[in-house]
């Protein structure tokens, strides 16, 4: 077993393997399968990494003990302050809107590094990356965890978080990716043309990776690389 998922087990991250045996938990998603196969040769560099969505924080954990020389910072609604020490920074942010990801950007810089295990709502996901991939340093990785949403049989016209997940054939975030990857021209209809053209010359390659499914649909994880 590779580092990081021993880690994501350790600290209970879905983001593993292995369910923990105490308390009532949700499927995990095997990502940190797929992580270390990119983050393993850059793990002990000075990198500054971004993650969209905190929770109960078993990621930050994770990444704090991963990334043992790297900057950290995360975004969620709420407030996680006690979350913060001297290499974890957390912020109070909506990914789904523009100008609070921008005045955030302006104030903490560039990252190498932007994980979005946010939300898990489709505009929000691409909304994010339209807005943060321009604040991603050359040679950066942009992950998209949570596609599972993007899975109509399982999420059309359902409610998550207050907000209703129904989109029409092509909207979501799994089909904008892979018709990226089919004809190299970003067209996601929840951003502007500004957005889908930066995106169609600044993305230098765009991987969908296939995980076991879960109840929640499929399982999809995405790396945009810059």
């Amino acid at each position: 077993m590779d580092e990081l998922t021993k880690l994501a087990n350790k600290y209970a991250s879905d983001k593993g393997t292995i369910s923990p045996s105490v308390g009532h938990h949700g499927p995990r998603l095997h990502f940190t399968t797929i992580y270390g196969d990119y983050m393993e040769k850059i793990r002990f560099n000075r990198l500054r990494i971004l993650e969209i969505g905190i929770g109960s924080g078993p990621s930050l954990k994770m990444w704090y003990d991963y990334f043992p020389n790297s900057e950290i910072h995360a975004i969620d609604v709420a407030n996680q302050s006690t979350m913060n020490n001297e290499r974890v920074t957390t912020h109070i942010c909506d990914q789904s809107k523009r100008n609070d990801l921008e005045n955030l950007m302006e104030k903490i810089g560039s990252f190498d590094i932007i994980i979005d295990d946010g939300s898990h709502v489709i505009t929000h996901q691409q909304i994010s990356l339209g807005t943060l991939f321009k604040h991603l340093n050359k040679n950066g990785q942009y992950w998209i965890e949570d596609l599972h949403t993007s899975d109509a049989e399982v999420w059309q016209g359902k409610n998550l978080y207050g907000y209703d997940m129904s989109f029409n054939a092509g909207e979501d975030t799994v089909s904008v990716l892979e018709n990226y990857i089919d004809t190299k021209v970003f067209n996601s209809p929840f951003l502007n043309e500004s957005e889908n053209m930066f995106l169609t010359e600044n993305v230098k390659e765009c991987k969908m990776f296939e995980l076991p499914k879960t109840m929640w649909g499929i399982n999809k994880l995405c790396l945009l690389t810059k």
